[in-house]
C-alpha cells in the first residue's frame, strides 16, 4: 500500500511539474526550438550517453573489486546494461538486481552488496557536493540560500567522516554499516576518484545538448548547478526525473539563452526532454542487447520466478 502511494504520488508531482513548465512554457515554442537544433545533436548526445555507461560501469567494477567481490569487467559492464531496462520498469528492481548479481557470482552476503551500493551513491553526491561547491568559489552562481545549504551539508558530512574515522563498535558490528566503515576515509576517497569520469560524462551530456540549441553555459555556472540538476533529477519525488529537472534547469540556464531567441525557456526545455528522450531510448536499446547476453539472461530468469517482495534465491544476510 505504501509503495503504491509513493507511485501515485510520484505520478502527481511529475503531472504538476510539467503541468507548470508547458503553462509557462508552450509545447508549440520548445518543438520549434527541437526543430532549429544542431544537426550534430543527437550523436553527440548518443556518444555522451555511452560515455556515462561506460564511465559508470568502470566506477563500480573498481568500487566492488575494492569492497565487495572481484568481478570482470565485462561482466559489470553486461550487468549495469540490463539493469538500465530493468530500472525503465522499476528503479529498484534494477538496483537489486546488480546486489544480486555479485551474490550470484561470488556468494557475498547480500546485505554487504546493499551497503556497497549506498557507498557508491553516497560517494557520488559527495562528488557532486564538491563540484557545486567549486563552482560556487569561482563566482559561477549567486542563488539565495544554496551556499548555506551547501556549508550544511559539508557540516553533516564532517560529522559522518568522525564516525567513518571512530569506527564505533555498536555500527561496525551491522552488516549494513560493515563496508561503509572498513572502507575508511581512504576507500570513500578512492569511491569518489573513479567516480569523476561518470559526472564528467554526465555535465559534458547536458552542456552538448544545450550547445546544440545555442545555450552556452560557462565553466563556473555549469558546475555550480548541473550537479544540483543532477541531484533534483535522481529524486524519487517524481517518475524518472520528469518535470522536476525541465524545472530547475529553466531556473538556472535560461539567463544564459541567445539574445535573440524567442523563447529563452523553450530552448532550455527542449534541450532537457531531448536528453531524457534519447538516453530512454539509449538505455532500452543497452538494456535488450545485454539482457540477451547468458550472463544477464540467468540473472532475470532468477528475478522473474522470485515471489514479489521476497528476497533473490539463495540470498544470506
Amino acid at each position: 500500500m505504501r509503495a503504491k502511494l509513493g507511485r501515485l504520488l510520484a505520478w502527481g508531482v511529475t503531472a504538476a511539474a510539467l503541468g507548470w513548465v508547458f503553462w509557462k512554457t508552450p509545447v508549440g515554442a520548445v518543438l520549434e526550438a527541437l526543430r532549429h537544433a544542431a544537426p550534430w545533436m543527437v550523436p553527440a548526445v548518443v556518444a555522451a550517453l555511452a560515455l556515462v555507461y561506460l564511465a559508470d560501469s568502470f566506477a563500480m567494477w573498481k568500487t566492488f573489486g575494492w569492497f565487495l567481490a572481484k568481478l570482470p569487467l565485462r561482466d559489470v559492464i553486461i550487468v549495469r546494461g540490463a539493469t538500465y531496462l530493468l530500472a525503465a520498469i522499476n528503479y529498484n528492481v534494477g538496483q537489486g538486481a546488480i546486489v544480486y548479481f555479485v551474490h550470484r557470482a561470488r556468494g557475498v552476503p547480500v546485505m554487504r552488496g546493499v551497503a556497497t551500493v549506498l557507498l557508491i551513491m553516497g560517494t557520488n553526491l559527495v562528488l557532486l557536493l564538491a563540484l557545486v561547491t567549486a563552482g560556487l568559489a569561482m563566482g559561477g552562481v549567486h542563488a539565495k540560500g544554496l551556499a548555506p545549504l551547501v556549508g550544511g551539508v559539508w557540516i553533516g558530512l564532517a560529522a559522518y567522516a568522525v564516525v567513518v574515522s571512530l569506527k564505533p563498535r555498536f555500527l561496525a558490528t551491522k552488516p549494513m554499516f560493515d563496508v561503509l566503515l572498513s572502507a575508511g576515509l581512504r576507500g570513500h576517497l578512492k569511491a569518489m576518484l573513479v567516480r569523476i569520469p561518470h559526472v564528467a560524462a554526465l555535465i559534458a551530456l547536458q552542456l552538448i545538448s544545450l550547445r546544440s540549441l545555442g545555450v552556452v553555459i560557462p565553466l563556473a555556472v555549469a558546475l555550480a548547478t548541473l550537479p544540483v540538476v543532477m541531484f533534483i533529477s535522481a529524486l524519487p519525488i517524481s517518475v524518472q526525473g520528469l518535470g522536476t529537472t525541465q524545472a530547475a534547469m529553466v531556473l538556472f540556464f535560461a539567463p544564459y539563452a541567445p539574445p535573440h531567441a524567442a523563447d529563452p525557456r523553450a530552448l532550455i526545455v527542449g534541450a532537457s526532454l531531448a536528453v531524457q528522450a534519447i538516453g530512454l531510448g539509449f538505455q532500452i536499446a543497452v538494456g535488450f542487447i545485454c539482457m540477451r547476453t547468458r550472463t544477464a539472461r540467468g540473472l532475470g530468469n532468477d528475478l522473474a520466478v522470485a515471489p514479489p517482495g521476497a528476497p533473490p534465491p539463495a540470498a544470506t544476510a
